[in-house]
């Protein structure tokens, strides 16, 4: 079985935007923010199948496509310092993502469109420093919502056909909700060493999924109990320390982990398309000429060689092929860096 294709994606994109800041009070700030965006795109796609299994599916299909969408996205953010180390927010916002068409289409009964993905996201948050800034921090809050939401699924067209065809369409199918956490903290010790810390929390789920498949097959609504690349946990620790050498030049060290929650990779949640939770570490030396303008930085990534999957497409109705995509595994690099200015 062999199958080549060739895609041609033009997208032309126009927006118009504006923002407005208020200091409306000494200690307060309203900033105002509007944006419409246009975006037209021309799809051409072409592909041709060669099978000896089944020469029925041998042939070539080609077709162009042209769409166009528009949306307008507010923002409203408002600020209250409560000190010169300290300050509150919030805000909403409108997120929109384009539509598209199949880019998996390989018959005419395939060819669909999308329709754009939509999202609001409400967010809170503190920042906050020490008097001499060697601790710095945040704290974030937010919810989403999202409308629309662009699901690209595996099926089969005609269950039962002796000869069955395969579709892979994405699908407006869901509105989800998105609430999360996150905590971002440095800080400064002594004269050289430097922490720093990073941990999301995250709780993502279904308000509704439209899936066509369900009414065929009642048992694939399972498939959608969990949002892919929603991992509940995700956390960063980071830890180096500088010298100045004799010379003038600075030497660091340092190293971090981080780590990630299980997670599922494809929308529908195969089992083979998950990834448990693992920590990554890696360790990195830098050294800094006099002048500042010479960089030579070394090191190694994913120190303990953890095998762990990063994405994941999801063909099950062919054959149940399941593609996984992993994560780099070991490696060290050595980069060099020369500043003009």
């Amino acid at each position: 079985f062999l199958r080549t294709i060739d895609d041609d994606l033009e997208t032309t994109s126009y927006a118009l935007f504006g923002q407005m800041n208020w200091a409306f009070a000494p200690t307060w700030n309203l900033a105002l923010g509007l944006r419409y965006t246009k975006e037209d795109k021309d799809y051409a796609r072409s592909t041709s199948t060669f099978s000896n299994v089944l020469p029925a599916l041998n042939g070539t299909f080609a077709f162009t496509i042209d769409d166009s969408w528009n949306a307008t996205t507010p923002s409203i953010a408002i600020q209250k310092e409560l000190s010169e180390q300290s300050m509150i927010y919030a805000s909403a916002n409108r997120g929109f993502k384009s539509g598209g068409f199949n880019g998996r289409a390989n018959s005419a009964a395939e060819v669909s469109t999308f329709d754009p993905e939509t999202v609001w996201t409400y967010e809170g948050g503190w920042k906050f420093a020490s008097a001499d800034r060697r601790l710095l921090g945040s704290v974030t809050v937010f919810h989403s919502e999202y409308k629309d939401f662009q699901a690209r699924v595996s099926e089969i067209t005609n269950p039962g056909a002796p000869i069955p065809t395969f579709s892979f369409p994405v699908l407006n199918a869901a509105e989800l909700s998105i609430d999360g956490v996150e905590f971002e903290g440095t800080a400064l010790i002594g004269e050289g060493t430097r922490l720093s810390a990073q941990v999301g929390w995250l709780d993502a789920e279904y308000d509704e999924f439209n899936d066509p498949r369900i009414a065929v097959d009642p048992t694939l609504a399972s498939l959608h109990d969990n949002v892919p690349f929603s991992p509940e946990w995700t956390a960063r620790l980071a830890a180096s320390h500088s010298w100045f050498l004799a010379s003038g030049s600075m030497l660091t060290l340092g190293g971090d982990l981080s780590y990630r929650d299980d997670v599922w990779l494809s929308v529908d949640n195969r089992e083979v398309l998950s990834q448990d939770a693992y920590t990554l570490f890696g360790l990195y030396g830098i050294w800094d000429s006099p002048e500042g303008n010479w960089q030579v930085r070394a090191g190694v990534k994913n120190l303990t060689d953890e095998v762990y999957k990063t994405d994941g497409q999801e063909f099950s109705s062919v054959g149940n092929i399941q593609t996984a995509y992993y994560g780099w595994p070991r490696h060290f690099y050595v980069a060099v860096r020369y500043n003009w200015f």
